[in-house]
């Protein structure tokens, strides 16, 4: 995959399968509608004219709310596409925009950047040798623009502070998950009670309590794979799986192979 745009509507009644990470860069604009996306443990409220960055290897789930409707653009690319633009900029750029999670565009200057995102797909149908330079060109340009619209206000829409205490939980859970967590002990860590909490959990975030705390582990124990010889039996200990046979069947799961194949395959799934 090197680079993908894809644009379409989705019902209020639609809602990720799966969780979701991946080893790329995507870019989320939100045409019409209303959305929620959890992004590792920070939940944004969606706008008309919020862009969304989702960095390589961040866990996020996208609920839709309100309108009958949502209209969405995704841009996707690998790491590589970013190269001439982190040499020029010497990466602050991109470590800026995609270290922000959500950029307004102001309602005067939407039809410019969706100009430009439809200058993407016209030359992503290979329109002659030079598509391929004009669409980088096209997505630099964005991305500049982007950049220059850092100031301006998102509406952050309005939190419940419930929806605030699960932000915290889920907070805990990612920077903690190597160690023993329970339901009932976050629950009593947020003043819940375990039943609401795990209802709470699910509307805010999207995913269960126990298979987002898996997942977060998973994606680790996937990284320690790819970048450490530490044993299979470690890396499940390191990242909080007690039981080397439950972290097999659980990566698996969710990554479709085993921690020893997946090792095998470089993480190319």
């Amino acid at each position: 995959m090197e680079f993908l745009i894809s644009r379409t509507k989705r019902s209020y009644e639609f809602n990720m399968v799966k969780s979701h990470w991946h080893p790329y860069y995507e870019l989320f604009y939100l045409v019409s509608g209303h959305c929620k996306i959890f992004i590792n443990h920070t939940l944004y409220y969606v706008e008309p004219g919020d862009m969304i960055f989702i960095s390589p290897g961040e866990i996020h789930r996208t609920t839709y709310h309100s309108s009958p409707v949502n209209e969405r653009i995704t841009l996707s690319f690998d790491k590589e596409y970013l190269t001439d633009m982190t040499k020029n900029c010497g990466g602050q750029m991109t470590v800026s925009l995609f270290g922000n999670s959500r950029i307004c565009v102001p309602a005067g200057r939407r039809p410019y950047t969706e100009e430009l995102i439809q200058k993407m797909v016209y030359e992503g149908a290979g329109q002659d040798g030079y598509s391929s330079m004009m669409k980088k060109n096209y997505l630099y340009e964005l991305l500049v623009f982007l950049y220059r619209c850092q100031g301006a206000k998102a509406d952050t829409g309005k939190m419940e502070v419930a929806e605030k205490a699960i932000e915290e939980a889920a907070e805990y859970i990612y920077h903690n998950f190597e160690v023993p967590i329970t339901l009932n002990e976050m629950a009593e860590r947020i003043h819940m009670s375990p039943a609401y909490f795990s209802r709470k959990f699910k509307a805010v975030t999207g995913f269960g309590f126990k298979e987002y705390l898996t997942n977060i582990r998973i994606r680790e124990a996937a990284s320690l794979l790819l970048n450490t010889d530490k044993s299979v039996t470690d890396i499940a200990m390191e990242c909080g799986f007690g039981d080397g046979n439950y972290f097999g069947d659980a990566f698996k799961k969710i990554k479709g192979v085993s921690p020893r194949d997946f090792r095998k395959m470089q993480g190319i799934l």
